[in-house]
């Protein structure tokens, strides 16, 4: 009877210390701070993933701004991430507003890819109706984003030169005009003046006016499972600064 009993207070003190156990493991601890675990993005170019990503310690060299007296703008909507809702997609760039016919130089060395002096926009009726094709899809179909919104445009591969994980290619769009010598196999020097600011591309390009000129501008970063633009998933308290250890001072 006393082995019994015995027995039975063995196995409800086993039930106690198991309930116990599994409430510790259960109940949400003070000590730990989930988010001082997620890493730091400070300094990043752009960040997908531990893996996939761009510090500014692995440049080889910095760029210059591609129009001197245009700093990267401060306003959120003017720089990547920023929601584009009349097209149904994300911005990939930087707006420098950079007044019409504003010298645009190439920020490094590089071959052009591409060159369109000869694109005419299309009329403002035309224009609403690729946006309302955007907007039926949900998204900005790459031919409508390249054919149609980015203008006249360039751009430009600049390979491995600065940093050598990935292949950068830069792009300038809305220009109002292209320098002559700028054609696709033509290499370009750092500081080379290859058009000049304008709205190509925009509504105000397709309304025939002069108002709206800026200077859209990318950085697209390549590797074999993809492509990737310049600030992408940098939280926007340090966008502007991230991006700005590109550039030289």
């Amino acid at each position: 009877m006393e082995y019994l009993i015995l027995s039975t207070r063995m196995k409800i003190n086993h039930y106690i210390g198991l309930v116990l156990l599994l409430s510790a493991c259960a109940a949400p601890t003070a000590s730990i701070d989930l988010a001082s675990e997620l890493p730091s993005k400070e300094g990043f170019l752009f960040y997908i993933d531990q893996n996939t990503n761009l510090h500014r310690s692995e440049l080889l060299t910095t760029i210059q701004l591609p129009s001197k007296d245009y700093l990267v703008p401060s306003i959120l909507n003017l720089l990547p991430n920023a929601n584009r809702e009349y097209r149904s997609g994300v911005h990939e760039g930087i707006d420098f507003s950079a007044p019409l016919n504003t010298p645009i130089t190439a920020v490094s060395d590089g071959i052009v890819v591409r060159s369109n002096p000869q694109h005419n926009d299309v009329d403002i009726d035309t224009y609403n109706a690729f946006l309302a094709t955007s907007a039926k899809l949900s998204k900005t179909p790459d031919d409508i984003y390249q054919y149609i919104l980015l203008g006249k445009s360039i751009i430009i591969d600049h390979g491995y030169t600065i940093t050598e994980k990935f292949r950068t290619v830069s792009v300038y769009a809305h220009l109002s005009s292209i320098s002559e010598s700028i054609v696709p196999g033509a290499r370009v020097e750092q500081g080379t003046i290859i058009g000049f600011s304008g709205n190509t591309g925009t509504s105000d390009g397709a309304l025939k006016n002069n108002k709206g000129a800026h200077l859209h501008w990318e950085m697209h970063f390549d590797d074999q499972a993809g492509r990737y633009f310049l600030g992408q998933n940098i939280p926007s308290n340090s966008l502007q600064s991230n991006i700005e250890l590109l550039f030289n001072k």
